[in-house]
């Protein structure tokens, strides 16, 4: 279990994946092993040395969230924290939080649309079969687009505006990842749904 350094209230994703890492600084780019990451927010190992504070761009290889394989996307950030290890793989871990500024770079079908966007994202390859449940029932229905912050889908049950629901999120390796969410717009086309802290 990775140490709650920063004191997080976002839902941490598990997943591995490769990183690239750039020192806006110093312009040296560094190799990483992501192990999880929020919407706000990373944790990854490497053995290049890292300073709290500093500046970086990350490459992450491979997200759980993305729909293709091999699609990258980037990242700026901070490095928040970092700790040294003994006789493990790598000797450095470090927290990173996602800056103000951070826009991800890929291919569309990554991030919560908005209503007037909807058209655009409807791809059936980009559909994926979700299950969600409130204090009384279990459903079922079609992922249409999905991020760290939230998920767009459509179900042909009925759901309030607001309304918390209890997300099974399928990840690329065939696990699950439970996460919260609530219901913040709905149309004829789906829901959109951001993802709630802990």
């Amino acid at each position: 279990m990775i140490e709650n350094h920063e004191r997080r209230q976002n839902v941490r994703i598990e997943h591995t994946s490769v990183l690239r890492i750039k020192n806006l600084k110093s312009g040296k780019v560094h190799k990483a092993r992501l192990l999880n990451y929020s919407k706000t927010g990373l944790y990854f190992e490497t053995d290049s040395v890292l300073d709290q504070g500093d500046k970086i761009s990350i490459a992450i290889q491979d997200s759980p969230f993305a729909f293709k394989a091999g699609e990258i996307e980037y990242y700026n950030a901070e490095i928040m924290w970092q700790r040294k290890f003994k006789n493990t793989f790598f000797d450095f871990g470090y927290g990173v939080k996602f800056l103000p500024s951070s826009e991800k770079k890929k291919s569309k079908g990554n991030s919560l649309p908005k209503r007037k966007n909807v058209n655009k994202i409807r791809t059936k390859s980009h559909q994926k079969n979700i299950y969600f449940s409130d204090r009384c029932k279990t459903y079922e229905g079609i992922i249409k687009d999905i991020s760290p912050s939230g998920v767009f889908f459509a179900s042909q049950d009925i759901f309030e505006l607001g309304q918390i629901l209890s997300f099974a999120l399928p990840l690329k390796n065939g696990t699950e990842a439970k996460i919260e969410g609530q219901i913040i717009w709905a149309d004829e086309e789906g829901l959109g749904a951001i993802f709630l802290n802990k």
